[in-house]
């Protein structure tokens, strides 16, 4: 009995002869240049046919991978031309094992290459195939970006880091060309002066200039990406880093403190909106959670991260306990802690308990990279209902419950342990009961939590 077997994506050419042919996806053929992927096979039936078949299906996927990384659409990143190299390589060494025959390395290279070349295969692979021992790529400034991705936010810092280090990477490749094209042994302090002074010019979206504050805040996490680079790839002997100790210059204006930015929200605002948030929104979770940010003086990532493990409930002392998790990072250790609920923020808590019930996760419908954001982006629309003033925004209400600590007498220790701050000396840090830390953090929030309006 003779099995017939129809293999995908393969149609049939004269003289019974068999061609491979497959679509890319529209945003992969504008990457590529072309829409198809076809390739003419040697075998016409039999293992010989599966076996190519099989061979091309796994290079239509190393293409369509590629072309993600070289588009920058892929969570890994855009290859850098080193990374492409290497990957080059590696598809090489692959290829070639897959040929059979009794045959010289040297002969199996010329076989390929000679396909590859014929078929217009990519050139960096072909490059692998018939001269692998070419010198490498030099190191750049993408391979940098994409190590600080790799080491620096894997996994959990959501989407605002990762999308701040896409903008300022965009801010260097406006003022000094393609990161994949700037060789980190290349780097001097010309680079570094002219990129500082270009964002210096900058201005937003308002047309106002970017402030000093936030160019020295961008120009730090360029100065940590390269330096992380130069540490990677062992060229710290060769290079030193051009963005460290670089100054920006006094153009007579005014200090800048954080506090500038943002304003406690007033009464009549806090108001307004903790009866919008129980009446007016579409599902009770985001209306939970401003009353938690409000009752906590948490950061709105901390709260939103909530397991239903991190509350607790029962005891002298109901407390959430801000932890690292896989579905959460925190911003630093003493970020780590446990937070009194007390008045509404206890009410609220026993509320969000009951309705995730079944659920791992306090707030499930935010429980992903993108939660916090939307749910920070919800938050304001409301906001802007009740209020119009730029310096009023969600991360207001720490500065509202910073207030009513200070107001209520609270120690500078304490009050640092509730917020999240970092806490003065070794004894502070280290030596303590959790219990009495606990107790005298509950005993300041109930008198601050008292004073509010």
């Amino acid at each position: 009995m003779v099995v017939m077997m129809k293999l995908k994506h393969v149609d049939e050419l004269s003289g019974g002869r068999k061609r491979f042919r497959r679509r890319y996806p529209k945003p992969i053929a504008a990457v590529l240049g072309e829409s198809v992927f076809q390739v003419p096979m040697k075998a016409r039936e039999g293992a010989g046919l599966v076996s190519e078949w099989e061979a091309l299906c796994k290079e239509y996927d190393r293409t369509i991978a590629k072309a993600e990384r070289q588009a920058g659409v892929s969570t890994a990143g855009q290859l850098s031309p080193l990374e492409q190299w290497r990957e080059a390589l590696s598809d090489a060494a692959g290829m070639l094992a897959a040929i059979k025959g009794e045959m010289s390395e040297d002969e199996r290279r010329e076989v390929l290459g000679d396909d590859l070349e014929r078929r217009g295969a990519d050139p960096v692979l072909y490059k692998a195939v018939v001269m692998p021992q070419a010198e490498e790529p030099k190191v750049t400034m993408l391979d940098a970006k994409n190590m600080y991705l790799q080491e620096r936010m894997e996994g959990g810092t959501g989407r605002n880091q990762q999308n701040r280090l896409d903008r300022v990477c965009a801010r260097v490749e406006v003022t000094l060309g393609p990161l994949g094209k700037l060789a980190l042994v290349d780097l001097n302090r010309d680079h570094a002066r002219k990129l500082r002074d270009a964002m210096l010019s900058t201005r937003k979206a308002d047309g106002s200039l970017l402030a000093p504050a936030s160019v020295r805040r961008e120009l730090d996490m360029i100065k940590a990406m390269v330096t992380l680079g130069l540490t990677e790839f062992g060229l710290l002997r060769e290079v030193v880093n051009p963005f460290i100790k670089l100054s920006l210059p006094d153009r007579g204006q005014a200090p800048h403190v954080d506090s500038d930015k943002r304003d406690p929200l007033p009464p009549e605002v806090l108001l307004a909106m903790r009866k919008r948030m129980k009446t007016n929104v579409r599902g009770p979770a985001l209306g939970l959670i401003w009353r938690l940010l409000e009752g906590t003086g948490c950061r709105g990532a901390e709260v939103i991260g909530l397991r239903r493990e991190d509350v607790v409930l029962d005891g002298l002392y109901p407390h959430i306990n801000v932890a690292w998790h896989e579905d959460r990072r925190v911003k630093t250790k003493a970020s780590i802690r446990s937070v009194p609920l007390v008045g509404d923020a206890l009410v609220a808590a026993r509320e969000a308990v009951k309705l995730s019930e079944g659920e791992a996760m306090l707030f499930p419908a935010y429980a992903h990279a993108a939660g916090p954001d939307a749910a920070s982006a919800a938050m304001m629309k409301h906001l802007r209902t009740v209020t119009k003033d730029k310096r009023h925004v969600v991360y207001s209400l720490r500065h509202n419950m910073k207030d009513l600590l200070v107001l209520a007498g609270t120690s500078e220790r304490i009050e640092n342990r509730i917020m999240g701050h970092t806490v003065g000396g070794v004894g502070d840090r280290v030596y303590g009961g959790n219990d009495a830390k606990l107790k005298v953090a509950y005993e300041a929030m109930e008198r601050a939590v008292a004073l509010a309006p």
